[in-house]
């Protein structure tokens, strides 16, 4: 990353000019105690007054994954040299873990980056259930991770087809927690996170709703618990009260990622369609 410092950078620290391009004061320590952080082609202290014309560089990530690659067909929505966003089909699990330590779209994300000799960690800047589809963002250095997650916090919506007849819009406003005794399922609580979604009625079925949904906070399995505690579960949400008989797995879709690019200067607004077997309810339920 290059900085070319301009009249209103002058006169202030190089710790600050970074702090007001999104740099937090945790990542500005690591580069600073790695020797990263460059003025004038010439390793800095991070107290250095700043001058117009000075050029700010910073050695971001050349790190080796650790997640095993394992070859795998991605859909690739957008690329740069900071970010890789993939479509998702449902049915995969976005990082290994102890119940799925392969065959996830880490394990396909690691595979790309070693064929196309990108040398980054497996960053997911937002994550999806196994079951849910759609968009998502890997971050290739821990600048874009900490500027998407904090800074500039990405718009991200869904679209889901719920059971009953749902109000026209609104604020679901609901603290979740982990459920007691369980390590997968969530549930309302007031002792819960914070957790904020918008929602908007888009068609009415017979016995379904389609719903276009916003994430304010980005709870595990925030959607899924504030629809099914509301009363509209997700159809095909098995783990919070609905049945299999439109769809075998959650209708629930992430179409749409706005986020803004730093190092670009640009709005970034990425779309994925909404999948055959959410279509195939659409069609015959509607």
């Amino acid at each position: 990353m290059k900085i070319i410092a301009s009249k209103e950078d002058e006169n202030l620290s190089l710790k600050e000019i970074l702090i007001n391009r999104g740099f937090s004061s945790t990542l500005i320590r690591k580069y600073k105690h790695s020797g990263r952080i460059l003025v004038n082609n010439e390793i800095s202290i991070v107290n250095r007054i700043i001058k117009k014309g000075d050029i700010v560089e910073l050695l971001l990530d050349d790190e080796n994954t650790s997640v095993r690659p394992e070859k795998m067909d991605l859909h690739i929505c957008y690329e740069d040299e900071d970010i890789l966003v993939v479509n998702k089909d449902a049915g995969i699990v976005v990082h290994p873990t102890a119940g799925h330590p392969d065959g996830t779209l880490a394990n396909g994300v690691a595979w790309y980056y070693e064929k196309n000799s990108i040398k980054a960690p497996i960053r997911p800047v937002n994550r999806l259930d196994r079951d849910t589809s759609g968009l998502i963002i890997f971050a290739k250095n821990p600048f874009m991770q900490n500027y998407l997650q904090i800074v500039s916090p990405m718009k991200k919506l869904y679209i889901a087809i719920v059971e009953g007849d749902m109000d026209g819009r609104g604020t679901i406003d609901l603290p979740i927690k982990r459920k007691p005794g369980s390590t997968i399922e969530r549930m309302v609580d007031d002792e819960g996170d914070t957790a904020v979604t918008h929602f908007r009625l888009l068609k009415r079925g017979e016995k379904l709703s389609l719903v276009k949904l916003e994430l304010k906070t980005g709870r595990t399995h925030q959607i899924r618990v504030h629809l099914s505690h509301i009363g509209h579960p997700i159809i095909g949400d098995t783990l919070y009260g609905s049945d299999t008989s439109y769809i075998k797995r959650q209708a629930l879709h992430a179409y749409r990622l706005t986020f803004k690019q730093p190092f670009i200067g640009k709005c970034i607004s990425l779309y994925s369609p909404i999948p055959d077997d959410m279509k195939a309810v659409l069609k015959n339920a509607f």
